[in-house]
This record gives C-alpha cells, sequence and structure tokens, in this order.
C-alpha cells in the first residue's frame, strides 16, 4: 500500500483566518438601541388624534442610507477604520445612534420633561426590559426636567463606556 501525503500551499495560513474571524464574529457583542418609556411608541407612530413624530425611524434610515460607516463618521469623531475590532465598530454604531435620536428628538422639541430624551439609551445585549422606563425618572417635571445624562446614568450599570 503506497502512502502519499498532500501538502497545500497557504492552506495552514487559510485554516487560521478562518479560525481567527470565527473568534471575532464570537466576539461581538449585541446593543439594543431603545427607550422603554411607554408614550414613545404614540410619538413614533402617531395615533388616532395626534400625527405621528418619528425619531427612531429617522435615525435608522440615516444608518442605511449612509451606511454604517458613513453614519460612524458622521455622527462620531471617528472613522471604522480607526476602531480596533467589529465589536468596537458596533459598540460605536450603537452610542452614535443613541446620541442622534436624541438630537433627533430635540429637533423636533419632543422635550416636556427630558424623560423621552434622557430615556433613549444603547444597553449591552438583547433585553429590551434592560432600558430605562418613566420610573426611572421619577421627579422630573416641566419645571424641573431630566439632565441629559440622567438615562446614562441609567444605562452605565449594563454598558461600560
Amino acid at each position: 500500500m503506497a502512502e502519499f501525503s498532500l501538502e497545500l500551499d497557504g492552506l495552514d495560513g487559510a485554516i487560521n483566518a478562518l479560525r481567527e474571524l470565527e473568534r471575532d464574529v464570537e466576539t461581538l457583542t449585541t446593543f439594543t438601541v431603545g427607550t422603554g418609556v411607554s408614550y414613545s411608541v404614540f410619538l413614533e407612530f402617531g395615533t388616532s388624534k395626534m400625527d405621528a413624530k418619528p425619531f427612531f425611524r429617522p435615525a435608522i434610515s440615516e444608518v442605511r442610507s449612509r451606511g454604517v460607516e458613513g453614519f460612524i463618521a458622521e455622527n462620531t469623531g471617528t472613522t471604522v477604520d480607526a476602531l480596533g475590532d467589529a465589536g468596537d465598530v458596533l459598540r460605536v454604531l450603537a452610542l452614535a445612534l443613541e446620541r442622534r435620536i436624541k438630537e433627533i428628538i430635540t429637533d423636533k422639541g419632543l422635550i416636556d420633561t427630558g424623560t423621552l430624551r434622557a430615556s433613549v439609551v444603547a444597553v449591552r445585549g438583547a433585553d429590551p426590559s434592560k432600558l430605562p422606563v418613566e420610573d426611572d425618572f421619577s421627579g422630573f417635571d416641566a419645571n424641573s426636567p431630566a439632565p441629559a445624562t440622567a438615562g446614562r446614568a441609567v444605562a452605565e450599570e449594563v454598558v461600560e463606556l
């Protein structure tokens, strides 16, 4: 019985590259960008008695039209190329989306107590129950609005900046 071996140049390199890519994909983190404030859905989509005042959909539309690279470049002080890996890109995208949604809320004048704007956060993971809700902002009213950092303070328990 004859024995033979087959050597393919670059096969080991290709296998190692695939293993590295697999590790990168495994380390990707999921983020949820949103709000747990119940009335946000009525503002976003409107009601039978109120026109829609969307703030999420325009931001998502910007990501789609500009692409992730363009959206990050326009809304942050960095580029995708300058970020370390796919996990960093995802984290920066989530935080940039959070910031852009808050800007849209401000531009549309949807600020009464500041609760809605402050409640929009990017949280690590795919669990929307980690998003801040109205109760997290008790004590704020038109005379004493929520500071812009109120929602981020709630979310920092979940998202490391």
